[in-house]
């Protein structure tokens, strides 16, 4: 009886001790993960405001014009603004006239993280999404109000989210004007005058397409060479925005200029998704809020230089020519449906906000 009455007390102090011991260990368990967790918290605050206070983050800026270019001219105000507004903590380093590559190697810099930032026609992403060759089309364009609307609408939007997809986040859209043909000897009217001409043009099966459409040869060729190509009569003209015929020298050995306009192919200022995510929010929102005002002063501003440059070519003793536009139009329509095939929704947009038709 005694040994069954101490067995008994002996596993009731048992029980006793663990349910303490459970009491007073348990508790501190979770004093500890909550310690942690509050530990980590101030971590990350104090982390944040070390990068608010005093951490300065450089971003490169690639582009292929030189200098004298309005986007370079814009971009350098725009690296102005933001050193002075965030205290010099964010740094916008303008790289132009190709120091750093080509815009195809910009697109694949972005992509990697190699190249933090870079403003590329929308002409040289095509060969990663397909859905910005649309706006390479011939005519697709028709004067800066509509660009605005595509910029500033769904369609600007849905291409941005595209570049999301492939690790580049776009900022804004820049203008680089409407493009013409530029010859050396020969004006030109209508799609008849280009006939047997050899013409430069971009790299881009459309844009090749549309010069044979409108009635030339449509020859592509490093932009580089074209100066001396035309020089030497490799080549008879190219087409370009007046702009860079002007600042370009052209008008030294091409004395006519015909306003076809038939290209509008806008530049993409985007950023690699990894340099934007290793900046903190403050200098993330300040980003993209600039990049939108000073997309829309760039875009304002090139419509004005546009009608300087063609004063400045007459002065310089280009002949300035009127074209039926009409007829142009009318010869490159049928590209819309020919090359819309792998084209996405996206052209319904075009269709509903510009009154495209790709049948």
């Amino acid at each position: 009886m005694k040994r069954r009455y101490f067995y008994g007390l002996l596993a009731g102090i048992s029980v006793l001790a663990l349910a303490a011991c459970a009491k007073s260990t348990g508790q501190p368990e979770m004093d500890s993960v909550a310690v942690n967790e509050e530990k980590e918290a101030v971590s990350d605050k104090e982390e944040q405001a070390g990068k608010a206070d005093g951490e300065t983050y450089t971003i490169r800026i690639a582009l292929v014009s030189s200098d004298s270019h309005l986007h370079n001219t814009v971009l350098k105000e725009w690296a102005e603004e933001a050193e002075e507004k965030t205290n010099g903590r964010l740094i916008l380093k303008v790289m132009g006239s190709s120091q750093l590559g080509g815009e195809r190697d910009y697109v694949e810099g972005m992509q990697l993280g190699n190249i933090e930032m870079a403003q590329v026609s929308s002409a040289a992403v095509n060969g990663f999404l397909n859905d910005f060759s649309i706006l390479s089309f011939p005519y697709f364009f028709k004067d800066y109000e509509e660009m605005e609307k595509v910029f500033s609408g769904p369609m600007g939007q849905e291409l941005f989210q595209e570049l999301d997809g492939i690790g580049i986040k776009g900022l804004t859209w820049f203008s680089n004007g409407f493009r013409s043909v530029y010859t050396k000897d020969r004006a030109v009217e209508k799609p008849a005058d280009m006939k047997g001409m050899k013409i430069r043009v971009m790299e881009s099966d459309v844009m090749i397409a549309t010069l044979n459409a409108m009635g030339a040869s449509g020859t592509p060729m490093a932009y580089g060479e074209l100066y001396s190509a035309i020089q030497q009569g490799v080549m008879d003209g190219a087409e370009n925005a007046l702009g860079n015929i002007y600042a370009d020298g052209y008008y030294e050995i091409c004395k006519n200029v015909s306003l076809t306009e038939h290209f509008a192919p806008p530049g993409v200022v985007a950023i690699s998704k990894k340099a934007y995510e290793s900046l903190p929010t403050d200098l993330q929102d300040y980003l993209t809020e600039s990049a939108v005002r000073f997309g829309k002063e760039e875009r304002e501003r090139d419509e004005e230089l546009q009608k300087e440059m063609q004063k400045k070519l007459e002065d310089a003793g280009v002949e300035i020519n009127q074209v039926d536009k009409q007829a142009f139009i009318d010869a490159t329509a049928f590209l819309y449906k020919e090359y819309s095939g792998e084209i996405s929704s996206i052209k319904e947009i075009a269709a509903k906000e510009l009154g495209k038709s790709f049948e």
